[in-house]
């Protein structure tokens, strides 16, 4: 059964009450699987390594755990693998994940009516295009012009999709770094992906000069821990605890946890 975030102050206040009865029981084992790129700020490192600053998304995740009796265990995977990978319960739970409704059929969201509930998301992030300097691709926000190549963005993410949707050539990759190589190299005329991730990479390889972010974004879409199947029949109380537990944190605890990693990284 679905949340409705007219139930939320009513979830935060189980969730408080719920976990200590937990403590005289072993915690409830969650294996989270989150994406092996980093998302700056809210995903930190690359590849398979767990930072010991894991990011903003993956604390708040522990920090929910905590408070549920639910003990994480944390791995990391390419995006094209983590849908397949809870659907067929190789792991309980992907952290930082968008909603679509085909997702449905292999993950659980935190509903309100027929789609995710946004009270309970981790965060929104926004996607943009990102070009060369020198290039004649222009974004007004409604349609893009001057393209005579195929847009890269990152194999499995969801932009893909909803690019196509819109009639565009969409050139899939398994990176960020491949796709900007290939918007250097002239392989593709566009780049979509996360403005965390966009911006980083431009400023962490010194490309200010070269490539450019066409405003306004793409979209802006909310973020969501999402659940096995399996693990959310099995352990319903412990799913809402942490869908509550989320919010309860992003209401009050995002605007200094995000602080405290801007502060570590200028």
């Amino acid at each position: 059964m679905g949340l409705n975030s007219r139930h939320l102050c009513a979830l935060a206040a189980a969730a408080l009450l719920w976990a200590p009865s937990m403590a005289v029981a072993d915690d409830i084992p969650l294996r989270v699987g989150y994406s092996d790129k980093e998302s700056a700020f809210y995903l930190v490192g690359n590849g398979q390594e767990i930072p010991k600053r894991p990011g903003v998304a993956i604390e708040m995740v522990k920090q929910a755990a905590e408070a549920c009796g639910v003990s994480p265990e944390f791995s990391r995977y390419p995006g094209g693998r983590l849908l397949a990978r809870v659907g067929d319960n190789t792991i309980d739970a992907v952290a930082l994940l968008s909603f679509n409704r085909e997702r449905m059929a292999l993950a659980t969201y935190p509903m309100k009516g027929d789609a995710a509930d946004p009270d309970f998301q981790i965060a929104s992030l926004s996607y943009a295009f990102y070009v060369r300097s020198d290039s004649p691709v222009k974004w007004d926000g409604m349609e893009v012009t001057g393209l005579t190549k195929p847009i890269g963005a990152n194999l499995g993410w969801s932009i893909v999709d909803d690019l196509k949707k819109e009639g565009l050539d969409v050139e899939p990759a398994s990176d960020t770094q491949n796709n900007f190589n290939k918007l250097l190299g002239g392989r593709i005329d566009a780049v979509a992906t996360h403005v965390t991730i966009g911006d980083a990479y431009v400023a962490q390889n010194g490309l200010t000069g070269q490539i450019k972010r066409l405003e306004p974004p793409i979209s802006t879409k909310p973020y969501y821990l999402v659940l096995s199947h399996a693990w959310r029949d099995a352990h319903g109380a412990a799913a809402d605890c942490l869908w509550a537990s989320i919010a309860k944190q992003r209401r009050q605890d995002m605007p200094a946890l995000l602080q405290r990693y801007r502060d570590t990284t200028n």
